[in-house]
């Protein structure tokens, strides 16, 4: 099972390890281990169908056209899996997924999986947030002119733009912060969100199994509760979204008229197969691409939070292709942004020349100091994640 060529274009290995079919099925792995843990915690089974459990948890060896062709008839692919499973522990097979369905493997999986993810697009954020701090400082008194409804405006600075990319970048670096904390939470709650089979061992198989996964435990499983993950996949989306922007202002800099910065040059990219004079700001195209597809993969996850009753038919199924969906979007948009402004070329006396098309008068006084919260803002943000 492989990505589409569009798909393997628009996203970075690393994200694609996280969410491929082997990955995926990797992290419903890891759950069962822990789960094995768990129960074994509160004696429901032995130490050694644990230990035995835990070490056939390797996804390697697993035939995944199988697992999502048996998937597909069961309607969930931990059927299948926990069938694999119990094959490779015959001595211990009916330890397996002892009190565990299919929901909560899946959930807690794909809360693994996003945990995973979003560290990888934290590290992106920071870095560009860093760029743009430095184009913010490099540029700060470089004159430019101030465009509005796409006409020459008022006279301001490459470093008062850059620095309002700063501000994106980092408060969408916060949000996601602050959108992970209700949404990654351990999803343990067996058939009915009940917990039915563990009575008053209950509450310690849950906390062993959180610490197992290094999880957060919710106040109540959250099979039918969806709104944090929603809002996760939102504030997800609206970073595409805002990183779409500073590709769309580099896209129209970029055009040959305008010529007042430029991505950097690597061999092969960027050119025209029609017309070989053409350097192409693949770069910053790539970003604005994924900002269009976002919203709708998060409107999905929207329209999923009504779901019925204890367990839903259909609402939950249909999140479950957008959450892969959406992170390889974002992470090819995150590593596409962070390279275009890395290598971004800022063409000074372009800028310069260009001003002839705004009032001949100096550039507002404010602007220093605008540039300065900017700086002030990203300062605090960068302690407070890293105290």
């Amino acid at each position: 099972m492989s990505l589409s060529l569009p798909e393997t274009m628009a996203s970075t290995p690393a994200m694609r390890a996280i969410f491929d079919a082997r990955g995926a099925a990797q992290a419903m792995l890891d759950v069962e281990a822990a789960l094995a843990r768990a129960n074994a915690a509160i004696g429901a089974i032995s130490t050694a169908a644990a230990a035995a459990i835990a070490k056939a948890c390797d996804a390697t060896t697993i035939d995944l056209d199988a697992l999502a062709r048996d998937g597909a008839s069961a309607g969930t692919v931990v059927i299948p899996l926990v069938a694999w499973l119990r094959a490779q522990v015959p001595d211990h097979a009916d330890a397996v997924h002892r009190g565990g369905t299919s929901q909560d493997v899946v959930d807690t999986a794909l809360v693994l999986q996003l945990r995973r993810g979003l560290e990888l697009l934290d590290a992106d954020i920071a870095a560009m947030a860093d760029t743009a701090a430095r184009l913010t400082r490099d540029h700060a008194a470089t004159p430019m002119i101030a465009r509005t409804l796409l006409q020459p405006a008022l006279p301001t600075t490459f470093g008062l733009k850059a620095a309002n990319w700063l501000v994106a970048l980092d408060d969408a670096r916060l949000a996601l912060r602050d959108a992970q904390h209700p949404a990654l939470t351990l999803q343990f709650g067996t058939a009915a969100g009940t917990l039915d089979g563990f009575g008053t061992n209950a509450q310690h198989a849950t906390e062993t199994l959180a610490a197992a996964l290094d999880l957060p435990v919710p106040p109540l499983p959250w099979h039918t509760r969806r709104a944090p993950l929603a809002r996760l996949g939102c504030t997800i989306a609206a970073a595409i979204g805002g990183f779409g922007k500073i590709a769309t202002d580099s896209l129209l800099l970029m055009q040959a008229e305008i010529a007042e910065v430029h991505e950097p040059v690597t061999p092969g990219r960027g050119g025209s197969s029609a017309m070989a004079h053409k350097r192409n700001p693949t770069l910053s195209i790539a970003v604005r691409a994924a900002s269009l597809r976002a919203p709708h993969l998060a409107a999905t996850l929207l329209a999923a939070i009504p779901q019925e009753h204890e367990r839903a038919a259909g609402a939950w199924q249909a999140e479950q292709s957008v959450w892969p969906d959406l992170m390889l979007t974002a992470s090819g948009a995150f590593a596409a942004l962070r390279e275009a402004l890395d290598g971004l070329t800022v063409d000074a006396d372009a800028m310069a020349r260009n001003l002839r098309h705004a009032p001949a008068i100096p550039a507002s006084a404010a602007i220093p100091a605008l540039i300065a919260q900017a700086l002030d803002h990203h300062d605090t943000i960068t302690k407070a994640l890293h105290p």
